[in-house]
């Protein structure tokens, strides 16, 4: 599996390495590989797709522990996939209903599952386009590292 550095995913991500480090040292964000002190860590296409959701939502002022819940959920829903797919796009979404309607739902799902979920007009609902996302991530990585990557 592909993997990078954390300079390489955070610049993709459009963070900083000091922010990454802090997110990952207060248990904002959990990486996909755990590792021991003085190992390197290496990200892999699920931290690059989770991290680019972030990036996406500092636009809109969520708290870190938001945000960090968010992509929590998103790993949960990568965990069973094997790469994000070129079609259809993946939509993550967190919709909040009205008090005694529905539990707040989450949820990795195509355009057409994230219609029925807007047709039943939620009262809040953060919708990000996964698969934008993650391809503008991978497009701001050099080409070399994209190939090649530090480790495989």
């Amino acid at each position: 599996m592909k993997t990078w550095t954390i300079h390489e995913v955070a610049h993709a991500c459009l963070m900083t390495t000091d922010e990454l480090s802090q997110w990952i040292s207060r248990g904002h964000y959990r990486p996909s590989e755990e590792v021991r002190p003085g190992q390197r860590r290496l990200f892999d296409w699920r931290d690059l797709a989770c991290l680019g959701v972030i990036g996406a939502l500092r636009k809109h002022c969520l708290s870190i522990n938001a945000m960090g819940l968010i992509a929590g959920e998103l790993r949960e829903d990568l965990a069973a996939m094997r790469e994000i797919p070129d079609s259809p796009d993946l939509f993550f979404f967190c919709a909040g209903w009205s008090r005694g309607r529905y539990e707040d739902t989450v949820g990795l799902v195509t355009e057409k599952d994230l219609r029925s979920v807007l047709r039943a007009h939620p009262e809040t609902v953060i919708v990000v386009n996964v698969t934008g996302v993650y391809r503008a991530a991978l497009a701001r990585l050099a080409p070399s590292v994209v190939t090649e990557g530090p480790g495989t």
